[in-house]
């Protein structure tokens, strides 16, 4: 416990009753001087009225015959009244036709009218008399209500006292009553916590909430007592247990370093096979590379030659795209770990999506007859004729990757003479939306972009949307899927505000 000096309760009991008694008193003094003072300036104000409407009378003839003498000894009977300090009659445009002592302040005017202020009041009540305007103004002052609120004060004052007495000793009391048995449980807890000694006892009984404390106290006193002796027994056996555990924890301590050295060394092994299979892995997409060289360039050259019937460039124009393909997949192999880890740089230039989505028809064609699934594609709700163009700044064979697989997706997920729709819209962000009639199944909903997530596909892998969430969000896009019953299933990829044509880049770049 802290040694710390504390303030007793029984002072804090006093000080509580004390300051509340104090403050109802002053309250209840305020609350009554201020209706006091308020009576005493209605009161004589109600008097000052009937003294400005009694002069009114009696000034109306001196003021009809325009005798300003007479109007004058008229006024001079207010001094007769106490506390009027001046008075006037005004007639016409606020002009002074007689007064008596300081004349008051005058606005014109024919109602009776008071005015009052913290230390005087004005009273002007109108003249019945042949002259326009005519009015008998007074001052009365209200210096009196100080005397009224000194005498209240001295009377409250001796009231304080004498209730503070009062209080204070009746306070006493109290803090006797509540403050010594709360001092001497405090002092017996300050020695038991120095001693430790729990046989003290607190020698007090009552029946109120101190007295059940105490009780309390004691009796948890008697079972500290209890479980620190069976403590004592439990930390003798505990040493006993800690001295063996030690001695088995030195035993797996050898072991342990003996298990880490064939780690490092299984580590070590594992790290050199890594680097053979990375190597093996880069030359093995090098040699890949390098036979789709052919695979790419030789429908280029026949393409270039002409001389092919329709449906030869047809076929040739498949085997150039399913080059493309394959060649996409072995650079993606490396891309997506790079993705997945955010190390991967953007090498951003302008797409067009239309461009690489009618390139793709072409590379679906086989799937697309075999499935007999329809293939539309739309700008802003317009069917595309094939000059449209739909520019976005992205990476082209990420983005090329990514519309195959939405495409792809849709294709497979639809039956026999349902139509996939790719959609574009530019009124407020760029938005890519992919949509076929078929629903996802809910129990893949909310896990529809993890990997290697799938239902119903004898072939599919998961990987499909889980690439095209990848490749979206590296290029800070949003993409969402919603399904229902009604309106089937739509993939949507929304690219951020901005991403229109943007300076300093080339022309919209090719496939490839």
């Amino acid at each position: 416990m802290s040694n710390r000096p504390i303030t007793p309760l029984g002072r804090k009991i006093v000080a509580a009753i004390l300051g509340t008694t104090l403050l109802a008193l002053v309250l209840s003094f305020v609350l009554n001087l201020l209706p006091t003072v308020y009576a005493y300036r209605d009161s004589t104000a109600d008097k000052a009225r009937a003294q400005a409407e009694l002069m009114a009378v009696t000034l109306a003839a001196a003021v009809d015959f325009n005798d300003a003498i007479a109007a004058s000894e008229d006024l001079a009977t207010l001094s007769l009244v106490p506390n009027v300090s001046g008075a006037a009659v005004y007639v016409g445009e606020n002009d002074v036709f007689a007064e008596y002592g300081v004349s008051p302040s005058y606005r014109s005017g024919d109602v009776s009218t008071i005015e009052q202020g913290i230390s005087e009041l004005i009273v002007v009540s109108p003249i019945n008399s042949q002259q326009q305007g005519a009015s008998v103004v007074i001052a009365v002052s209200l210096g009196g209500q100080w005397g009224v609120v000194q005498s209240y004060l001295l009377t409250g004052a001796v009231i304080l006292v004498v209730v503070f007495f009062l209080s204070a000793r009746i306070a006493g009391r109290f803090r006797r009553k509540l403050g010594d048995p709360l001092e001497e449980l405090t002092d017996a807890v300050r020695t038991i916590s120095r001693s430790k000694d729990y046989t003290n006892r607190v020698d007090y009984e009552s029946d109120d909430e101190v007295g059940v404390l105490i009780a309390e106290f004691n009796e948890m006193l008697e079972k500290v007592a209890k479980r620190d002796a069976q403590l004592g027994l439990h930390s003798e056996q505990l040493e006993e247990t800690v001295a063996k555990r030690t001695e088995q924890l030195q035993v797996k301590q050898h072991e342990l370093l003996h298990n880490n050295r064939l780690l490092l060394n299984e580590i070590k092994k594992r790290a050199q096979a890594e680097m053979i299979r990375e190597e093996v892995e880069r030359i093995n997409r090098h040699d890949l590379k390098s036979s789709l060289s052919l695979v790419i360039g030789y429908p280029e050259l026949l393409l270039q030659g002409g001389n092919l019937s329709l449906e030869q460039e047809k076929k040739v124009k498949r085997i150039r795209a399913a080059g493309y393909r394959m060649l996409d997949m072995i650079r993606n192999h490396l891309n997506m770990f790079k993705m997945e880890n955010g190390i991967y740089s953007l090498n951003k230039g302008q797409v067009d999506l239309v461009e690489v989505v009618c390139s793709l028809e072409e590379e679906f064609a086989p799937l697309i007859e075999s499935s007999g699934v329809r293939l539309g594609v739309e700008i802003d709700g317009q069917e595309v004729v094939g000059d449209e163009e739909f520019i976005v700044i992205g990476e082209a064979p990420l983005m090329r990757t990514m519309l195959r697989n939405m495409i792809q997706n849709g294709i497979e997920a639809s039956s026999r003479g349902d139509k996939v729709t790719v959609s574009f819209q530019s009124k407020e962000r760029k938005t890519l939306t992919v949509a076929n009639p078929t629903v996802v199944p809910r129990e893949v909903r909310r896990r529809f972009f993890d990997k290697y997530v799938t239902h119903g596909k004898e072939n599919g892998t998961g990987l499909g949307t889980y690439i095209v969430s990848l490749i979206a969000r590296t290029h800070g896009a949003n993409v969402t899927m919603n399904s229902n019953e009604t309106s089937g299933t739509a993939l949507r990829v929304a690219f951020r505000d901005g991403a229109g044509l943007v300076e300093d880049q080339p022309a919209p770049m090719s496939d490839h």
